[in-house]
């Protein structure tokens, strides 16, 4: 099912030095586990990143007091990285516009401090 309720992750990426190698990994700085409704795009919106230069997927209702500024979005194994917000039909909640990205390192980054 693309749309309807999941389990998704919002979270930071930063970098960290790894101990054992000494190499710059990235890793996630702060997040949180969270399930609402994830639906697709409206053509307005996805208009608008269009013309952002954004190429909009999925919008994601989430309450506002929840939302700490996070940058990405993870779910069905996929990363996001947030574009725009919105607001929602209800007063307490809005809505997150995500554009999938294909970054190795940050979903790696996602599915290690997801386990």
């Amino acid at each position: 099912m693309i749309t309807g309720k999941k389990l998704y992750a919002l979270v930071n990426i930063g970098s960290e030095v790894d101990p054992l190698t000494g190499d710059r990994v990235k890793m996630v700085t702060s997040g949180k586990k969270l399930v609402d409704n994830v639906e697709l795009v409206g053509v307005n919106t996805a208009q608008l990143g269009q013309a952002q230069g954004f190429n909009l997927s999925f919008s994601v209702e989430i309450f506002r007091a929840f939302y700490g500024h996070e940058k990405y979005l993870y779910f069905d194994g996929n990363v996001y990285e947030i574009k725009h917000l919105s607001k929602a039909k209800q007063p307490l909640k809005m809505l997150l516009n995500v554009q999938k990205i294909q970054d190795a390192e940050i979903k790696a980054a996602i599915e290690r401090w997801l386990a």
